[in-house]
Formats: C-alpha cells, sequence, structure tokens
C-alpha cells in the first residue's frame, strides 16, 4: 500500500495544536484534488467516473508535548454512469498521523480499498 504525504504549510496564527476538526478541514480542503488523485489511483475499479466529496473529520487527537496526533478523514466516492444515468456513492475514510515542525504540519496517511472481490 503506497502512502499519501501532504505538507501544510501555516503561520504561527493560523494552526497551532491542539486544534479542532473545524480548524483543520479548510486546510484539508486546499489538497482536495491531491487526496482525490491519490485515492482514484488506489481503486482497482473506475467505472463512472470516481471522484471525492464531502470531506469530515473524526477522530482528532493531538498530543501536545510532541506536537502529533492522528485523525480519520471521511469522503464519499461518487460515481456517475452515463450510459444509464444512475448514480452512486461509498463512504470510505483514511486514517493520518500528523507531525508538526517549525511551520509545517506532515499528514501521512494509506487507502486502503475494502471492496470484497
Amino acid at each position: 500500500m503506497t502512502e499519501i504525504n501532504i505538507r501544510i504549510p501555516v503561520e504561527k496564527n493560523d494552526l497551532s495544536i491542539p486544534f479542532t476538526d473545524h480548524e483543520l478541514l479548510p486546510f484539508i480542503e486546499k489538497h482536495q484534488k491531491e487526496i482525490n488523485d491519490y485515492v482514484i489511483d488506489q481503486l482497482e475499479d473506475k467505472d463512472g467516473g470516481p471522484h471525492l466529496s464531502d470531506f469530515g473529520i473524526s477522530a482528532l487527537l493531538c498530543n501536545m508535548e510532541n506536537n502529533t496526533g492522528s485523525f480519520r478523514l471521511h469522503f464519499k466516492i461518487d460515481r456517475q454512469f452515463c450510459c444509464s444515468d444512475i448514480l452512486s456513492c461509498q463512504t470510505d475514510y483514511i486514517d493520518f498521523k500528523f507531525n508538526k515542525s517549525n511551520n509545517t504540519i506532515t499528514l501521512t496517511g494509506g487507502y486502503t480499498s475494502w471492496t470484497i472481490q
């Protein structure tokens, strides 16, 4: 499994640990295309032009002592099948770990496609 690494540059007052999911989500949304491309690349079935939507964060844990933590990024994988006008969506997630060093927060996570063959 390949991992995704996202570097979020932050100014001192932009985002400091601890932060809330509401404070983190706008920074995640700036990297939506990168996350979308990563997840779609991991999918075996690319029928219906899959793309991600409805990002959300849960299970946010922050460790102030060493500027680290983790969270779960939820999203929907939307598909539209043009031949039959059928829409579908599947809810999925990536578990991220993060650390803050100087003015950068680095997120690391891995997506697993749970499709049963």
